[in-house]
């Protein structure tokens, strides 16, 4: 199985970024020997505050994207660093993701087999 890593990085506030990490990491459930997953650092940790609502962009709405991340068990990572940096009080519980320092992503990122920046 090969272990993609999609690091989203750029704001989802009038960007489409987001989104399409999302949107390419499911459509890779498509082939059996992928193993999507998803980290959102700098800006685009946003996207996982209460309130984000990128169904107003003609995006994904956070629910579908939430349904999706269930259904297949994507994990999602979002970095620390960057939550405090764009002070997000509180995050979307429906995104189930997971706390990463800043210090570990170099590690983090050396188990995938495929690193995509987005």
């Amino acid at each position: 199985m090969k272990k993609i890593l999609f690091v989203i990085y750029q704001a989802p506030g009038g960007t489409i970024w987001p989104n399409e990490g999302f949107r390419t990491a499911f459509g890779m459930y498509a082939e059996e020997d992928l193993e999507p997953e998803v980290l959102l650092i700098d800006q685009a940790a946003i996207t996982v505050a209460q309130g984000t609502e990128p169904k107003d962009l003609g995006l994904l709405s956070i629910k579908m994207v939430q349904r999706y991340i269930q259904k297949y068990d994507t994990k999602v990572y979002v970095e620390k660093e960057s939550l405090e940096k764009f002070q997000v009080p509180d995050m979307d519980e429906g995104y189930v993701a997971e706390l990463i320092d800043r210090a570990s992503i170099q590690a983090k990122l050396a188990e995938y087999d495929n690193v995509i920046f987005m």
